[in-house]
């Protein structure tokens, strides 16, 4: 079968729009995507958002202060989006320096690279927060290296824009699907592995665990392998501070604890890792991907994936 229409449409919708950054002026782009995210924000992604805001917040939140909390996160995906055209254009040497100008990267980044330095390299776990891209860039330009995993999705060529976007400053993304040792070979070399890990996947394994308070299935694989490796996950976000710059700041590492059954110890790990996205979110509710079907899944409406072993038991 053949690509389907609506991602062909996309793909040259990006690849088109990705041109007009580099000549068009930036406030006329930033207007024109603040437009169509008010557009979006009527269809089914507003939909989605503001049910999904009712979910986490319908109890401690009045009706008027999720309305002001939807119309912020399409305010910010606009942003986003406009940050991501000029990352397609590279970031690599002076071409990024705009990168350096718009993300301070503050002194708790010295947690990541005290993990680093144990040789085994380090887990970047981090959530569709803020803006996860300019995240990758402003580490990769910082001078660590390494990959990301992302989803690839066949007959999509609007997935392959992702994949050339973070080509252009230095980053390759692994599949979602890639075999263990794929992601084991990076941390083996000393480099980092960044993972999103607070949607759903249904393809990989998890467990219905707490998010925002309510049962989500939530990925177990970052866990797994941070068992495996014997690294700790570091949880890092890079989230707006104003209207032009970012702060990229990063937790406390999260231990396996190796006391604990596999089992036990691996959803204990997801929860904790649960509970500081759960955190962020509340800090920054404007700035997270509430149009994603968070909740889609239910429990008994789905029977969640065993907890695979990562490499081997």
């Amino acid at each position: 079968m053949g690509e389907p229409l609506r991602r062909r449409v996309r793909a040259k919708l990006l690849s088109g729009s990705t041109r007009m950054a580099g000549v068009v002026p930036r406030p006329l782009v930033s207007g024109t995507l603040r437009g169509l995210g008010r557009i979006a924000a009527r269809g089914r992604y507003g939909r989605v958002t503001r049910n999904n805001l009712e979910l986490a917040f319908g109890s401690e939140r009045s009706p008027a202060d999720l309305d002001r909390i939807a119309r912020g996160v399409f305010r910010h995906a606009a942003r986003q989006l406009g940050e991501w055209m000029r990352l397609a254009h590279g970031a690599q040497g002076p071409a990024g320096a705009w990168i350096d100008e718009i993300v301070t990267i503050d002194a708790t980044i010295e947690r990541l690279v005290d993990v680093g330095a144990r040789g085994r390299g380090a887990i970047v776990v981090t959530a569709h927060i803020g803006n996860w891209e300019l995240l990758c860039a402003a580490l990769r330009r910082s001078g660590l290296e390494g990959a990301v995993v992302g989803r690839k999705r066949e007959r999509d060529s609007s997935a392959q824009w992702l994949i050339e976007m973070r080509r252009a400053y230095g980053i390759e993304t692994l599949p979602q699907d890639s075999p263990p040792r794929k992601l084991i070979e990076v941390l083996d070399a000393g480099g980092i592995l960044g993972l999103l890990a607070d949607l759903e996947v249904r393809r990989l394994d998890g467990e219905f665990l707490p998010f925002l308070g309510t049962p989500a299935l939530t990925m177990t694989a970052p866990a797994a392998l941070a068992r495996v490796v014997g690294v700790p996950l570091v949880p890092v976000r890079c989230v707006a501070i104003d209207d032009e710059h970012y702060r990229l700041s990063v937790e406390e590492p999260l231990e396996f604890d190796r006391d604990r059954p596999r089992r036990d110890a691996t959803i204990e790990l997801s929860e904790r890792l649960n509970e500081v996205y759960g955190r962020w979110i509340r800090a920054t509710p404007e700035q997270w991907a509430w149009h994603q079907p968070r909740w889609r899944t239910r429990p008994g409406e789905f029977e969640a994936s065993p907890i695979g072993s990562v490499g081997g038991a």
